[in-house]
């Protein structure tokens, strides 16, 4: 057995969110928990508040940060930093960490890093996990779009012991940052495979959806924002209906889904496509499972899975629908081509090429054989992904950074999993 542990768990965003940094971030902690390890995750007011309100049980503690302190350190970052400071070293002293992992490079990572550089050189790492590292100006996507951010990036988060990327993508934007190589550490989100191993039967699934045995259900998961695209979905189902398919579904699952129920209509899609809008029924029971059952039958009862992002750091979903064997149909796309690798793994498509879309999605209706194929493909990529795998990787940068801290040896950084 390792060395046991206590490892600090910051974020910025945690559960009931149920998007890739916070399904990421639970389970980390289950599995540090199952190995002995002493985690405790640190989290906003509202979502202690949250979490307590709804009775959620989880395995390891969890402790609120001070109320409206991120907007403090927005609005006025040298007092923002003084609570957080203050803050981070009682929690130090109370729990005795040994390593702190923080998710989310903003504000969390500015933060940790600030109390790092100028209070307590405690030994840690930043998981960067979406708009606090991306931006894209076109669909106003990004924290660093605010000036003030980005310029609290540049200073604090470049600081950091390590930066962990979960995708080429993410090395990418610490690159362009100025992070020197040796900095940053390739270490992926994961999936638990045995949650797709057995699961809810396709028929039954289907039958409560009211979709017919024989139709063809193409699936589509994450909440409804202009870069998910979702919109090029229906636009290429539309394009499949002219050229005569009628036996097709499409299931949209993901916060704010049916507000693509208009567009729908107006396509001629209405009786094709099932939006909904909340996955999931009691998730604060125990053993918590995510994704929770709901959601894995809706992969298991699809043909296939369309996710169109204009742009992920991950796309936890594509790799989720690996695990339940789909082919998949991405868009070449930052964060998406990472997972599918150039398209060894899936067909990839221009982002919002409607009819390029189309055409991907159609092969995959006409052409059993391909669909089988890539249907192999996506198994043996997913087993890329284990979280048991990625935990152990991480256990290794804790150990590293820790003998590193007391000057006992040089961090080194093993490569990227092919």
């Amino acid at each position: 057995m390792t060395e046991s542990l206590s490892i600090a768990l910051p974020t910025s965003t945690f559960l009931p969110g149920l998007g890739g940094a916070e399904v990421g971030l639970h389970n980390i902690a289950l599995r540090l928990v199952e190995r002995g390890h002493r985690p405790v995750v640190i989290v906003p007011a509202p979502h202690a508040a949250q979490l307590k309100r709804d009775d959620w049980q989880l395995p390891y503690p969890v402790v609120a940060f001070p109320p409206k302190v991120w907007g403090l350190l927005h609005r006025f970052p040298g007092v923002g930093f003084a609570v957080l400071d203050s803050f981070f070293e009682f929690l130090h002293r109370r729990h005795r960490f040994d390593f702190w992992h923080c998710t989310m490079g903003w504000p969390t990572g500015v933060a940790l890093v600030h109390y790092a550089r100028t209070r307590r050189p405690v030994p840690h790492l930043v998981r960067c996990a979406g708009e606090d590292i991306q931006r894209d100006a076109s669909i106003g996507y990004g924290a660093r779009l605010d000036p003030k951010v980005d310029a609290l990036v540049r200073r604090w988060l470049v600081q950091a012991d390590r930066l962990v990327a979960i995708t080429a993508t993410v090395a990418q934007e610490y690159q362009a940052l100025g992070v020197p190589p040796e900095r940053v550490a390739e270490v992926p989100n994961g999936v638990d495979l045995s949650r797709f191993a057995a699961g809810p039967e396709r028929a039954a699934t289907r039958a409560a959806l009211g979709i017919a045995q024989d139709d063809f259900v193409f699936l589509s998961v994450g909440r409804n924002h202009p870069k998910k695209n979702f919109a090029a979905v229906l636009n290429a189902a539309a394009r499949l209906k002219a050229q005569g398919r009628k036996n097709f579904r499409l299931i949209f699952a993901g916060l704010g889904t049916p507000g693509l129920a208009p567009l729908a209509a107006q396509l001629g899609l209405t009786e094709n496509a099932v939006f909904l809008d909340q996955i999931g029924g009691a998730l604060g029971s125990l053993p918590l499972k995510l994704p929770d059952d709901q959601l894995v039958g809706l992969y298991r009862a699809a043909d296939c899975f369309v996710f169109p992002s204009i742009m992920e750091t991950f796309g936890i979903v594509l790799v989720e629908a690996m695990a339940a064997s789909l082919p998949i149909v991405t868009a070449d796309a930052p964060g998406c081509r990472d997972i599918v690798r150039g398209g060894r793994d899936g067909l990839l498509t221009p982002p919002s090429d409607a009819d390029a879309l189309a055409a991907a999605m159609g092969r995959i209706m006409d052409e059993p054989g391909l669909a089988a194929d890539l249907s192999q493909r996506s198994a043996l990529r997913a087993r890329d992904f284990s979280w048991d795998d990625v935990v152990s990787r991480y256990e290794g940068l804790y150990h590293q950074g820790i003998a590193a801290r007391k000057g006992n040896e040089t961090l080194t950084f093993a490569p990227e999993k092919p």
